[in-house]
């Protein structure tokens, strides 16, 4: 008989918890986001228009007035600080991998955005709704992930990180391994 070693497994705290992360990025993106898109004035549906326009729509402008009006509108969008939070949640599901196998901007863009339900989300990726909850659990870590990125692009890094990790475990080492000899 050979030696007996004990093998200790480390929880270095780089992957989050799947659950947790998802819940908490689905309640973000089920109240947080409304209430963003409310304090900016915006709707969802503006947000999947063919030109990703924050600027509000307005009437009757003469060239100059147009050009005047356009610029400065520019100059309040980039310093509105929750028109910024709005963009960056929408780009960072636009930016979500949209594969067959991974359809994850679909599923994203489809429950928060478009607002539909989870079976008519399911139909759209060509999903049964079983295999949906487990796609909708990975696409929502995957928009935490990105989220990183997105909100220091923006600027809005105050924002919170929406992953949840894991308690760490704290590493033991034994001092010795004792080997058996027979």
């Amino acid at each position: 008989m050979r030696g007996s070693v004990s093998v200790y497994q480390i929880d270095l705290g780089l992957q989050p918890n799947l659950r947790a992360t998802a819940k908490r990025v689905d309640k973000f993106l089920t109240i947080n986001f409304q209430s963003y898109l409310n304090l900016a004035g915006l709707h969802r549906n503006q947000l999947t228009s063919p030109q990703l326009s924050f600027a509000p729509g307005s009437t009757n402008k003469n060239g100059v007035e147009k050009n005047f009006i356009d610029e400065a509108q520019d100059d309040i969008d980039i310093a509105d600080p929750v028109r910024k939070v709005c963009a960056a949640i929408y780009r960072t599901m636009d930016n979500c991998t949209d594969t067959a196998l991974k359809p994850y901007r679909r599923i994203l863009i489809g429950t928060y955005i478009d607002q539909l339900r989870i079976v008519d989300v399911a139909a759209t990726v060509n999903l049964s709704t079983r295999s949906i909850d487990t796609k909708k659990i990975n696409a929502q870590c995957e928009f935490a992930d990105r989220w990183l990125y997105w909100k220091r692009y923006f600027g809005v890094d105050d924002l919170p990180d929406l992953r949840v990790f894991s308690q760490k475990v704290k590493t033991v080492w034994p001092d010795k391994i004792k080997i058996r000899k027979n």
